[in-house]
């Protein structure tokens, strides 16, 4: 089960590193967060058979248990440490990114002498049958946790202090997550700890294997609360996201309905609906087009529908009790579809008539909402009544 668990974390990991490498090489934003990522996720990859592999493949025995621990206590947890000093308004200036460094490569340098000088060539629980290196590894251990441990807690002080004082409800809430995740993994290294000591002259804290249980538990806590309180402030991106993806597909037939009529307007071929629903890129662009080519296809309609089109069609709204904005909408609505009609049987433009739109905006979401308002109208009842008795009309003169 914890195998299974570890698996999983693993992907949502390698996952998470990859979106935001798409995010931050592409568009050169800030890279910690990333770095971080990438660490925590090697450190979980040389947990699995992978590790062994890589050290049978390098023929150094054990070599990535130190990995693990360079990718994910030195390099994740500093890595994660600069990021949250960056989103809570305070980043470390040049003297304290420099003393980071030198602290996290002197405490890298002397793992790996450590390591090297008396770890080898010991696989990991063969250390404790000799005296000598089982204390160089008490050692190691508690070098590592204790630097672990110094990160955690000055990241937990760092959510903990602008959770509640963000600038977003979200962002506040992500670092509040965090900060759990990051307590979970100071109990994570005090377990260790704990564990490694004891078990120098002993059979560690617990019987059996709760103590490896208990570390792993609180190690796959960490990681997803990290992963998912990080991943947070995406939320506030998110809703504005659907809010244009849903207005996109929203005024997808009104658009498909007037450049049908006027396909010049159109800067590209309409796709299938299946497609444009699942192609989650450039919603914001692709919506800022549809309406201009809403909107110039309307322009170039509107030469299309005569004076006479345009009064049948004030009356037609009156007559269902229309007012104000309301009225404007859905007269406009009126002539569009009998313009659209006319164009496609062939009727000439008269380009002396130029219709202004009832309504938009001076921004793209002003501009939306009254075109989501148009399409509304567009496909009711209303429009098609109009379009019925003005066929009969023709019908009688013919």
């Amino acid at each position: 089960m914890m195998r299974f668990a570890g698996l999983v974390v693993v992907v949502l990991l390698w996952i998470t590193v990859a979106w935001r490498a798409l995010k931050v090489w592409r568009k050169g934003q800030d890279r910690t967060l990333w770095w971080a990522f990438l660490g925590l996720a090697v450190m979980m990859t040389l947990r699995l058979p992978a590790g062994k592999a890589l050290d049978e493949a390098l023929g150094v025995t054990d070599l990535s248990y130190l990995l693990k621990h360079l990718f994910g206590g030195i390099l994740a947890s500093g890595a994660l440490l600069a990021f949250l000093r960056k989103v809570s308004g305070s980043p470390d200036g040049p003297k304290a990114r420099r003393r980071r460094i030198v602290f996290s490569s002197a405490t890298a340098l002397v793992m790996s002498v450590l390591f090297f000088a008396e770890l080898q060539p010991y696989e990991t629980p063969l250390i404790f049958a000799d005296t000598v290196a089982s204390y160089v590894f008490v050692v190691y251990t508690l070098l590592f946790l204790g630097y672990l441990t110094a990160s955690l807690l000055e990241g937990m002080r760092v959510c903990w202090r602008w959770g509640d004082n963000s600038s977003g409800r979200v962002l506040g809430w992500g670092l509040r997550v965090v900060g759990v995740g990051l307590a979970s993994g100071v109990l994570y290294a005090v377990m260790r700890a704990a564990t490694v000591t004891t078990r120098v002259h002993g059979n560690g804290v617990f019987p059996g294997a709760i103590d490896d249980y208990l570390c792993t538990v609180f190690l796959l806590s960490a990681l997803v609360l990290i992963v998912v309180g990080t991943s947070m402030p995406a939320l506030d991106a998110l809703h504005p996201w659907r809010k244009k993806r849903a207005a996109l597909l929203r005024l997808r037939p009104l658009w498909l309905d007037l450049t049908e009529a006027i396909p010049s307007v159109r800067l590209h071929a309409p796709r299938s609906a299946l497609a444009e629903r699942l192609d989650p890129r450039d919603v914001h662009s692709r919506l800022y087009r549809r309406g201009i080519e809403i909107r110039d296809a309307a322009l170039t309609l509107s030469a299309y529908a005569t004076l006479d089109v345009l009064d049948r069609a004030e009356l037609h709204v009156e007559e269902r009790g229309l007012f104000g904005t309301q009225a404007a909408i859905a007269v406009e609505a009126c002539w569009l579809a009998a313009a659209r009609q006319a164009k496609l049987s062939g009727a000439k433009p008269d380009n002396t008539i130029e219709h202004q739109p009832a309504g938009g905006g001076r921004d793209l979401r002003s501009e939306i909402a009254a075109l989501t308002q148009l399409s509304d109208v567009y496909h009711s009842r209303l429009v098609r009544d109009f379009l019925a008795v003005g066929h009969r009309t023709m019908e009688k003169q013919a």
